[in-house]
């Protein structure tokens, strides 16, 4: 740790000090309700949670991680060297294990050796298995070398991610400023949409307009397609040129510290195809719908069942490719998607909502009729669970919006 670094910080913090102390208590009182002594926490968006630690690197063998024990609140980091600087200007870590040796086996030892005096004999520890970051076979060595020492190691990769379900009121400060940078960012996608211009500079346009505003790299690639790309899930922009009558679809998540907005409106380049027009309109009122319908204390699950009832009344369900949604918060490349589903996946028990919680709703629809304009057509809202009820973080029409 470089102290004299540390005292070179000339910029705002995410948090507070409070905060992220705040945060490790939660985590502790949770380790406590679980039955275990210890977590080694190594999912990246967990370690920004913990410590507001941002960094770009987490490979397969990267055991980067904080130690936290249940009756302590005295966590320990774990590093690589290389990282001297990043550790160095992040307040929240106090004590660290350096690791020297870009080996992984001498990786696994380190962390080991580092972790095993720090806690009981027989202590029961969780692990965070279920990542990108590191791969399974490292996280595998690191299990089998505290069980050779007689620790009782547990799956606790969901611990902490419940735990970010719920925002304090300064992170939901955070929430609306990234709500605010998104709307500013599909605006100014509008302004760039004409005829003759790439994807690609539909995406130039969105991601100047966060840097600019202090945002990052979100989790994902922005999703981008025209004409007959409209209706592609999961599609990267292209050198495709946009053409007058297009549908242009446009989703993208703002990301402030890391703290991700998701938003997706869908464009269209002169008049639009009627039929498409109206799906639009009537889908549009589907998030009022849930509005109207869902309630702190619901069960989560509830968003999905009401939203597909209505598409269904609409007899607008036919076109759907996916209607629901899952939490946001904290995020990492590859991925700003976690394991909270509003239609909750396997092993994930429903959620109650509370207030805080904020997670995204879509209506993604497929039309292979041979529209004009395009295949298809959507929209993502980010809502915000408050003492009143869901609130919608964006300003801008769910309609189609004609330039």
């Amino acid at each position: 740790m470089q102290d004299y670094l540390r005292k070179q910080i000339d910029w705002p913090q995410p948090f507070p000090d409070q905060e992220y102390a705040d945060r490790l208590a939660r985590v502790r009182a949770a380790l406590q309700g679980a039955k275990l002594d210890a977590i080694y926490v190594t999912t990246p968006a967990n370690l920004t949670w913990l410590a507001g630690y941002d960094m770009i690197w987490y490979h397969t063998r990267c055991l980067t991680g904080m130690l936290i024990r249940a009756d302590s609140d005295k966590t320990v980091w774990f590093d690589g060297v290389g990282h001297t600087t990043i550790v160095s200007l992040t307040p929240a870590i106090k004590d660290v294990v350096w690791c020297k040796s870009e080996n992984v086996t001498d990786l696994v030892h380190k962390v080991v050796d580092g972790i095993a005096p720090r806690i009981g004999a027989q202590a029961r520890i969780g692990l965070e298995p279920w990542g990108y970051s590191p791969h399974a076979d490292v996280m595998k060595a690191v299990r089998d070398g505290l069980e050779a020492k007689g620790k009782k190691t547990s799956d606790a990769s969901t611990l902490i991610e419940r735990l970010r379900l719920v925002k304090s009121p300064a992170e939901i400060a955070v929430v609306r400023q990234a709500a605010a940078m998104a709307d500013n960012a599909m605006e100014a996608a509008r302004k760039v949409l004409a005829p003759g211009i790439m994807e690609t500079e539909i995406e130039a346009a969105i991601m100047s307009s966060l840097m600019k505003a202090g945002g990052g790299y979100p989790g994902i690639r922005s999703m981008i397609g025209s004409g007959p790309r409209a209706g592609t899930h999961h599609s990267a922009a292209t050198q495709r040129k946009v053409k007058k009558g297009d549908l242009v679809f446009v989703d993208f998540c703002s990301a402030l510290h890391r703290y991700h907005i998701n938003l997706n409106r869908t464009f269209t380049l002169g008049k639009p195809d009627p039929r498409f027009a109206e799906l639009m309109k009537k889908s549009s009122g589907c998030v009022d719908q849930i509005l109207a319908s869902v309630k702190p204390g619901d069960p989560w699950s509830k968003i999905s069942t009401v939203g597909e009832d209505y598409l269904v009344k609409h007899d607008i369900n036919k076109y759907i490719w996916w209607q629901g949604g899952y939490a946001l918060g904290i995020s990492v490349p590859p991925d700003w998607v976690g394991s909270f589903f509003a239609d909750p996946l396997s092993g994930i028990e429903d959620q109650p909502m509370q207030p805080g919680m904020v997670f995204n709703y879509e209506n993604q629809f497929d039309v292979w009729e041979n529209w004009d304009g395009g295949s298809g057509a959507a929209y993502i809202e980010t809502l915000l669970v408050t003492e009143k009820g869901l609130e919608v973080l964006s300003k801008l029409p769910r309609t189609l919006i004609e330039v």
